[in-house]
């Protein structure tokens, strides 16, 4: 973790918080990057979880050159049930993330309004997505901010009597794409997006361990009931939950930030539903964790 102002090559490097992220300063996206402050730059992102860049002005093609010097762009997943008979452009990796609603009253692209709870992205498939990207186009006057928390902490701040009940165990991570809450294992599973994750997963570019639970998306824990799996998850939820282990972005337009989703959880506040938020999504590819 970053904990001063620090030069990194050409790169100014600032601590979002105590707990996690990094904002890296003087460095023009929207150009070329060399092979050299790419490496830098994963580096960065892996060591700190999210790197924050500010100021941009980018095209969709730029966006993506940038997201490719963390990995392969990933393609869209597609949910078993629809959220919407109508999905604004399903097969573009470039995903718009807006209330936004056409002259027809379609939206325009998704995940459109309101709070998200805490969780990682495409936890629920064999090879999550390892990492995502948002930037920032249409930001409302207040509310709509990303709030990260650390997975390496909550880790390491796991009560010994905790870990063990946990160690070498697996979770069934799964989303129902009708809902901004966790979802209910009243109805079957093959309707829904799902797969069982180990509890603790070691990031490959760091070797750190962390807890891949999440109130939103952890659904049931290995070897106990349901109501003893909801129990563990809060718990471990409220360690991760914890204020000091959070950074919450206000946004501004022309900010970009990409996420580790090994090694933090994400949430969104809500904001006024009569002002427009957009910002554009890129995820990149995975691999399956053991």
């Amino acid at each position: 973790m970053a904990t001063q102002l620090q030069q990194n090559g050409e790169l100014t490097l600032v601590p979002l918080s105590s707990a996690i992220g990094v904002e890296v300063r003087c460095l023009d996206i929207s150009q070329p990057i060399d092979r050299a402050t790419g490496l830098a730059l994963r580096q960065v992102w892996a060591e700190n979880s999210i790197l924050l860049v500010r100021g941009q002005d980018l095209s969709e093609d730029e966006q993506f050159a940038y997201a490719r010097i963390y990995g392969e762009v990933a393609a869209r997943i597609k949910p078993p049930v629809e959220k919407r008979a109508y999905r604004a452009d399903p097969d573009n990796p470039m995903q718009l993330v807006t209330n936004e609603l056409d002259d027809e009253g379609k939206p325009v692209g998704s995940l459109g309004d309101g709070e998200m709870w805490f969780h990682t992205d495409k936890c629920y498939v064999e090879k999550p997505h390892r990492a995502s990207f948002l930037y920032a186009v249409e930001i409302p006057t207040e509310g709509g901010h990303t709030k990260f928390a650390s997975l390496y902490n909550g880790y390491d701040r796991l009560p010994e009597g905790l870990r063990q009940k946990l160690e070498g165990r697996k979770v069934l991570q799964m989303y129902d794409y009708t809902k901004t809450e966790p979802g209910s294992l009243d109805q079957p599973l093959e309707s829904l997006l799902h797969y069982w994750q180990p509890v603790f997963v070691t990031n490959p570019d760091t070797g750190r361990k962390a807890v891949y639970i999440s109130r939103l998306m952890s659904m049931r824990i290995e070897g106990y009931s349901d109501d003893e799996s909801r129990a563990l998850v809060n718990e471990v939820a409220d360690i991760v939950e914890a204020e000091d282990n959070i950074y919450e972005h206000v946004w501004k337009p022309g900010d970009i930030i990409i996420w580790d989703n090994l090694s933090c959880l994400h949430a969104r506040t809500d904001w006024p539903r009569d002002q427009r938020r957009t910002l554009r999504r890129v995820t990149i590819e995975g691999e399956a964790l053991v």
